[in-house]
């Protein structure tokens, strides 16, 4: 049995491809990428599969990125076979968005793939990742530090990506197309060593090689199908404890393994795409505990938050938008940010609740809708003295981030006081409320 006799009988093992499957094949003209296509075409007509091409050139090796674009476009020519071209710098997103050129890379990789898959209503991309990028991925993530499930290493299928030739090692590969004489095109850069996988792939391996043990690789993938099969015994319900996107942190300190608290938050980290680290675990355990905000900042784009008995993620915003003072006219309606307030008057249905306030004000108040300020306080029912707005915000565990952004209701009376009438869904003033059939009622509702 050859090589892509055995990849082909994985396939049909596992499934991986499936008949009638329409399937985007990322392509650079190197010799993974190469042998994965000729895998796909010993299948092509018994799987009536449709394949395309696409093929990203980085404009970082000059006229040895064109000759891969134009190789690249051959082969689709050459297989009837039709193939996507994007041409993007790399260097300067990563400059753009301060990261390596591998991420850099990497991302504009993969959103052209989502793009070609749309364009031919594809259902599957296919990566040529092989054995030796998984030995690769888990040193890399093994001295960054990294999750348990981070060292499972790349995985056959990732929702809507494969990689057939995942379990082949890249000296079959090479070997492979040699005897058959399939041409190739060699990255130079994969033979240098300043990128931190390269470095890994020419220097590491080949030393742990050389004086430890010929069959490092074998050894490390073993122990990496070990990884898999114990993740696939510890799996855990996260819905239990994911809620809305929110970890329930009382959930979270009910599970007493430390090392099931971690998968949960790694699990959680994944699927709002923030890369893990076993660093930034430990940092978000360490606060489960803790009372109050606290807050870790994951990544240039995100912040951890943890209020009261929650964990979410937030958006790092670069400008705060201030919602300016607004007037509600009686009758009337404005949009105050991520809120709409009405005030009618008359005979109108009243169904109650928070989202309702049923009041005694008259045609001719005055009102405007503002955030709140520093001082700010409001007569509650039950309650002699005035109540702060800080404490009732405290008190009904609004989120920090949330409290800037509810519309608080006030009326501005005659001798240029102001009292507050509503703090919009959550509380009511008593001075404020009416038993009248007709009567001014505010209401309020998320856009």
């Amino acid at each position: 049995m050859n090589i892509v006799e055995k990849v082909i009988e994985r396939i049909e093992k596992t499934q991986i491809i499936k008949k009638n499957d329409r399937i985007v094949v990322g392509c650079s003209g190197g010799p993974d990428s190469v042998f994965l296509l000729e895998v796909l075409l010993k299948i092509r007509e018994e799987y009536n599969l449709f394949l395309a091409l696409a093929h990203i050139n980085h404009m970082y090796r000059g006229e040895e990125a064109k000759r891969d674009e134009n190789f690249v476009i051959s082969l689709g020519e050459k297989y009837n076979i039709p193939v996507f071209v994007k041409e993007k710098s790399m260097q300067n997103l990563a400059q753009e968005k301060k990261i390596s050129l591998e991420e850099a890379g990497r991302e504009i990789r993969y959103s052209f793939f989502e793009e070609v898959l749309k364009e031919v209503d594809g259902n599957k991309i296919a990566l040529a990742h092989n054995l030796d990028d998984q030995v690769e991925t888990f040193l890399f993530r093994l001295i960054r530090g990294s999750s348990f499930e981070g060292l499972e290493g790349i995985l056959d299928v990732r929702d809507k990506f494969i990689r057939p030739i995942n379990e082949i090692y890249k000296s079959e590969i090479m070997e492979y197309l040699d005897q058959n004489m399939i041409e190739y095109k060699i990255d130079s850069t994969n033979l240098q060593n300043e990128y931190t996988r390269n470095s890994i792939r020419l220097d590491l391996i080949p030393f742990l090689e050389k004086n430890y043990n010929p069959k490092v690789k074998e050894k490390l993938y073993n122990f990496i199908k070990e990884i898999r099969e114990i993740n696939g015994i510890l799996e855990v319900d996260y819905s239990r404890y994911i809620i809305d996107n929110y970890i329930d942190v009382n959930r979270l300190l009910e599970e007493k393994s430390e090392y099931i608290q971690k998968k949960i938050i790694n699990y959680y980290l994944n699927s709002n795409n923030i890369k893990s680290s076993r660093n930034k675990i430990e940092n978000i355990v360490k606060i489960l505990s803790n009372g109050g905000t606290k807050k870790i900042k994951l990544d240039k784009d995100y912040t951890l938050i943890k209020e009261y008995d929650k964990i979410y993620i937030s958006l790092n915003k670069k400008e705060e938008k201030q919602v300016k003072e607004l007037a509600l006219k009686i009758p009337g309606k404005i949009i105050f940010g991520e809120f709409e307030l009405e005030a009618t008057i008359g005979r109108a249905e009243f169904k109650g609740g928070d989202q309702e306030f049923k009041t005694n004000l008259k045609k001719t108040d005055k009102l405007i809708v503002r955030g709140r300020k520093s001082g700010d306080v409001i007569f509650l029912k039950g309650m002699e003295t005035c109540k702060k707005l800080k404490d009732i915000f405290v008190n009904s565990k609004i989120p920090k981030d949330m409290r800037e952004n509810i519309p608080i209701v006030v009326h501005q009376k005659d001798d240029g006081q102001e009292e507050i009438v509503w703090i919009g869904g959550i509380r009511k003033s008593k001075n404020y409320f009416s038993n009248q059939e007709e009567s001014v009622i505010l209401k309020i509702r998320r856009n």
